[in-house]
């Protein structure tokens, strides 16, 4: 009776130790560092984008391979140039779509569809086109067959 009670003992201490070291281990952390998978691209009119330049923060480069890269800020000599939420690429369900494909049927069901875009920031629809809300994205497509018209980053909603 008496080894029973000390293999209990046992057991008890060593899975109260374990939790103890993961809450002391997080404790030395701080937050959590890792970056959000990336979601879309968002459209940049700078073409000067390919070469980097000295002025790039190194956290907009990857060098792991691993690691998702940051679009690098533009310039930022015009302070009063509003943001742009264009999107051209846009990820659905694991696949890239560009502006011009055909969303899968199942997003053109009510339950997508986004009827108050005014208080959203985004621009009137075209005739026969309605905004969806897809993956955290507005994306216009068209009534019919659901072919992309426009896409917008879902961050225009936040715009002051």
């Amino acid at each position: 009776m008496r080894r029973i009670q000390i293999t209990f003992l046992s057991a008890g201490l060593l899975f109260g130790s374990l939790s103890l070291l993961n809450t002391a281990q997080a404790a030395n952390e701080g937050t959590d560092t890792v970056p959000p998978p990336p979601q879309i691209q968002q459209a940049e009119p700078d073409t000067n984008a390919a070469q980097p330049d000295a002025s790039t923060s190194p956290s907009s480069q990857s060098n792991d391979g691993i690691t998702p890269t940051t679009p690098a800020q533009s310039d930022t000599s015009a302070p009063n140039t509003p943001p742009t939420y264009d999107l051209t690429t846009i990820i659905i369900d694991y696949k890239e779509y560009k502006i011009g494909d055909t969303v899968p049927q199942q997003y053109l069901d009510k339950t997508y569809t986004i009827t108050e875009w005014q208080k959203r920031n985004l621009p009137a629809p075209q005739e026969n086109t309605h905004w969806a809300y897809i993956n955290a994205n507005y994306i216009l497509i068209t009534n019919d067959v659901g072919k992309i018209v426009m896409g917008k980053s879902g961050d225009i909603f936040f715009r002051g």
